[in-house]
Order: structure tokens, then sequence, then C-alpha cells
């Protein structure tokens, strides 16, 4: 008789085989939750590498206005400018030190010929459609863009969606895929019809496009501008009091404004 909990040797040998099965299972279990923990960045909500460094970057000033050199500081900048502060724009006045990777974008006025096909295109005015019907009763509908104030192109355009002229609530910012130009430009717009902007000599066309850093860094006259910039301890000597409060900020990226639309006001209605 087998004492209790005393074991054969065959079923000794049995048992072993059991528990080295019963590890090896126990381990290889521990190894697959650690290859899902490691490996699985999505499963386990870890974002995959190199998506951080695709996060938008943030700005302590965020503004545009007039950018004049401070004299005899090389690289820094006086900046009277409308700043975005706390969701709202604000008139404010702060020095600017230029970066050494500097990199501009310039506002110029445009031709209708400069739009292209499948180029983006931010259209001020308001979309108006026109059905008539024919001596055979076929029916057509034109779509048009009328009271066209500005038609702008190119790199970096951001519009202010919210915004709406005093004098007629209908004419807004309308974000549009050029369609064809054959003199005129036509748009792709709601639904996918092409809508024909209606453009004047007082619409303003212009092109926004990469410049060299020497168009901000040659100007000794001063000139306007869109500029995004971080706080810095780097400070110009000017020998006045005053200037010791104002805001330093360090800037590698800067927008230079059309001047003509800067006096009819259009900067106000794209961001403001």
């Amino acid at each position: 008789m087998i004492p209790p909990f005393q074991l054969s040797n065959r079923n000794l040998s049995r048992h072993r085989r059991r528990v080295v099965l019963s590890g090896l299972l126990l381990i290889a279990a521990a190894q697959c939750s650690l290859l899902c923990q490691d490996g699985g960045g999505k499963e386990s909500g870890k974002k995959p590498e190199g998506e951080a460094a695709r996060e938008k970057p943030s700005y302590d000033l965020v503004g545009w206005g007039q950018l004049r050199p401070v004299k005899d500081n090389e690289g820094f900048y006086e900046f009277s400018c409308t700043a975005r502060e706390k969701g709202r724009w604000k008139k404010r006045k702060a020095f600017v030190k230029l970066s050494d990777d500097l990199k501009v974008l310039a506002d110029s006025r445009a031709k209708p010929a400069d739009f292209k096909k499948d180029d983006k295109a931010f259209v001020l005015g308001k979309e108006r459609e026109d059905t008539s019907v024919s001596p055979l009763g076929l029916s057509f509908t034109d779509y048009r863009i009328i009271s066209v104030q500005a038609v702008l192109r190119g790199s970096g355009i951001k519009i202010n969606k919210d915004y709406r002229d005093r004098r007629d609530k209908q004419v807004r910012w309308l974000e549009t895929l050029v369609e064809t130009n054959d003199g005129q430009v036509k748009v792709t717009y709601f639904e996918q019809k092409g809508y024909r902007i209606e453009v004047d000599k007082k619409t303003l066309l212009l092109s926004r496009q990469p410049a060299d850093s020497e168009r901000v860094t040659a100007n000794t006259k001063g000139l306007y501008a869109f500029v995004l910039g971080k706080s810095t301890g780097q400070r110009p000597r000017t020998g006045r009091k005053s200037d010791d409060k104002k805001p330093v900020f360090s800037t590698n990226r800067v927008i230079v404004l059309d001047p003509t639309a800067v006096k009819l006001g259009l900067y106000q209605k794209l961001y403001n």
C-alpha cells in the first residue's frame, strides 16, 4: 500500500514531466505578455515613435504688425503688433530676435494666370446661384462667387472662418480649389459645383511663397509682418528704461505682408 502523499517512481516521473510542462507554459505566457506590452504600442495607448515630433509647435507670440530694426542691435527688431492672447487679439509692443535659421514667406500681388489647376484658393466673397430656363424648357444654373474682395493662394495661409463683412453678412472667407483658369478663375466649392469668381480691378489677388531671409534681414526701414515666436532671455540694449518692460521673443518664422493689403485692411479680415 502506498502511504499518503507518496508516489511510485512511475507516477513521480509523470508528475515531474507535468510540473516541467506547466512551468514552460507559464514562462511562454509571461513572455507573450511582455511582448504585447512592449510591441503593441497602439494597443497599450502609447504613441508610435516619431508621432510626438509631428505635433504642432506652440508659440508665445502669434501676431502681426510693423517690424523695425533696433538701431545698433543686429538681429533685434521692434514689433508693434496685434497679438493673440487668451483667444483674443490685443495691441502689443515687443522685441523680436531673428534666429539664424530664419524661414520667410512673402505675400505679393498676383494675376489670374498665376492661379493654377488644383491650387487651394481662399476667396473673400459670397456665393450666388442664378437659375434660368431656355426656350426649350431646359434649366441652367450659373454658379458664381461675387462681391469678391480678395483671392489668396500659396503656403501657410490660415483664414478666420467666423469673419463676416459688416456691410454684407454673406461675404465671408471661402476655402476653394482651383478647377480651371481660362482668363477667369473657376473654383470647386460646395458639393463639387464649379463656381466662377468675378474679379475686377479692386480685387486683391495675392500669392504667398517662400522668400529669401534677406527679404527681412536686409530691410532697414521696416516692414509689415506676421511673426511666430517664443520667449527668450536675450534683450537688446537701447538705453531706454521703458524698453526693459517689453517682452522679447525669438523667431525663425516670419511672413512678409503686402503693403497694399495692409492699407486696405485685408489682414484684419484674414486674422481678426
